[in-house]
């Protein structure tokens, strides 16, 4: 039998932190570029990414307590959908739950 997994991995800069219950909620930006065609313009598309971090990834204390809006990181984790009803609408998400969750230093000071 072979097995399927849906995976994800982002690098990016954090924004937004939230703390949930027993999970962080953490905005993470990636950045798309490229070259206008018609132009030869330069264009930009930021993105931004929810992850959640749950309490038993490893590290959890350490990031719950250092990481800091506008840091450098790199996630990896796994996919997942629901979804419920809410006023009589039906409602999709898709959770991005990391695995692995790693603060890449940049050198910047504070």
């Amino acid at each position: 039998m072979l097995y399927t997994h849906a995976k994800f991995s982002i690098q990016g800069y954090v924004g937004a932190i939230r703390e949930v219950g027993k999970t962080l909620k953490i905005r993470i930006s990636d950045t798309e570029s490229w070259k206008d065609r018609d132009t030869g313009e330069r264009k930009e598309r930021v993105s931004w990414n929810t992850v959640t971090l749950f309490e038993r990834t490893p590290g959890f204390a350490y990031i719950k307590e250092n990481l800091r809006k506008g840091d450098l990181v790199t996630v990896e984790g796994k996919l997942s959908e629901s979804s419920y009803e809410k006023d009589g609408h039906q409602v999709y998400e898709t959770t991005l739950a990391a695995d692995l969750f790693a603060i890449i230093p940049t050198g910047r000071a504070e």
